[in-house]
């Protein structure tokens, strides 16, 4: 068994030196604090990165032993994880009793919903302040300064918008809410709605029924009136949304109606995100919508929400700038301009809620280790 010694002035750096020479593979068998203050860790590499790769393995062994290569390697990927959340604790709890008040901080982004990634760059960014108190406010002014908005009324001017996202995301009520608070202002005969969800038969008498009520035009773009001739129809209209249907990620009319947006042109795409989406959601709602050239987003279902912060980082790290935000059914009220310190604000108060919650110890433990291995790869997203 290979066994390494390392010295370091903290648990952190000590554990980055660990991964930096012996690897990912490797275990922590004792640690201990030394009298000039710093940390002695040995540490010793796991059978995983010495044998040979289990999949060659499983090629090499006779039919009748592959079931227990399988069972072998199921083993070692189990250890390996159960040794990662070790090296994680080890630094979540180093870093908790060296650093207290960062500890704090970490943990009330961390509930609400703000990722290791965007914790760490706006930490860096606000510096240590004397008492938690200004840690707090100087890492809330730097998420605020972060967060992309485009802090004005861009509907009210006119334009052509169409309204992109996963279904339920609040496409259809949202543009109800902007026809309605323009009509409002101005009148219904500079508006027109359009819808190019021609896949499902409900839509269209939606927006018809809304047409009907506001006394706007309505139009369907389909095999007979494409969504170019529609809106060269519509030209002497000051204010055109356009209504898509929300559809799964490849599903072959999300595929043609993507396409056909890209090649439109004089139109603002806009990306519809629900806020009660995890992470994963509206980053599969981004990956698939942004071929169609996304220029912003909108933020629903505030409301409903039990943390704003993952939405919130999608924004920061896509650099897309949000234009408005919604928060409940009525219509025109429930829907206001984006301003990005506003949405902090809630960001928080869903989070002080949240946080009378206990934070998951193993979740906020893996993002902080993870976050440390970010560091020892010297890997940051690109748009931070």
């Amino acid at each position: 068994m290979q066994l390494k010694k390392i010295r370091a002035k903290d648990m952190r750096q000590a554990l980055l030196q660990v991964r930096e020479e012996l690897g990912d593979d490797a275990a922590i068998l004792s640690s201990r604090s030394l009298p000039d203050g710093g940390v002695e860790v040995i540490a010793t590499i796991t059978p995983s990165a010495t044998v040979m790769p289990a999949a060659n393995m499983e090629k090499a062994a006779p039919s009748v032993s592959k079931a227990e290569f399988g069972a072998m390697r199921s083993e070692l990927h189990s250890i390996r994880t159960l040794l990662q959340q070790r090296l994680n604790g080890l630094a979540w709890e180093q870093f908790s009793s060296q650093s207290p008040v960062q500890a704090v901080v970490w943990e009330r982004l961390s509930a609400m919903g703000i990722p290791g990634f965007l914790i760490r760059h706006l930490s860096a960014q606000a510096g240590q302040g004397k008492t938690l108190d200004q840690n707090w406010k100087r890492v809330l002014a730097a998420l605020v300064h972060a967060v992309p908005v485009i802090s004005s009324d861009p509907v009210q001017q006119g334009g052509r918008y169409v309204l992109l996202g996963p279904t339920g995301a609040g496409k259809t009520t949202t543009i109800a809410k902007l026809a309605t608070r323009y009509v409002l202002q101005h009148g219904p005969d500079d508006v027109a709605l359009v819808t190019t969800d021609s896949f499902r038969l409900a839509a269209h008498e939606q927006l018809r029924t809304l047409g009907r009520i506001l006394g706007v035009t309505v139009r369907v773009v389909d095999d007979q009136h494409s969504l170019q001739e529609t809106l060269e129809s519509l030209a002497h209209k000051k204010l055109v949304l356009i209504d898509t249907a929300g559809l799964p990620a490849g599903h072959p009319e999300q595929q043609r109606q993507l396409a056909l947006l890209r090649d439109t042109v004089g139109v603002q795409k806009w990306l519809v995100l629900p806020s009660t989406s995890q992470a994963q959601v509206l980053r599969a709602a981004l990956k698939t919508c942004s071929t169609a050239g996304i220029s912003a987003c909108i933020l629903t279902h505030l409301d409903e929400a039990c943390a704003l912060g993952e939405a919130l980082a999608l924004a920061v790290e896509s650099r897309l700038p949000v234009v408005y935000e919604t928060f409940g059914q009525g219509i025109p009220d429930d829907i206001a301009v984006a301003q990005s310190a506003a949405l902090v604000r809630k960001a928080v108060a869903l989070g002080r809620r949240q946080a009378e919650v206990p934070v998951e110890r193993e979740r906020l433990m893996n993002e902080y280790g993870g976050q440390m291995g970010a560091l020892r790869d010297h890997h940051t997203p690109a748009a931070l």
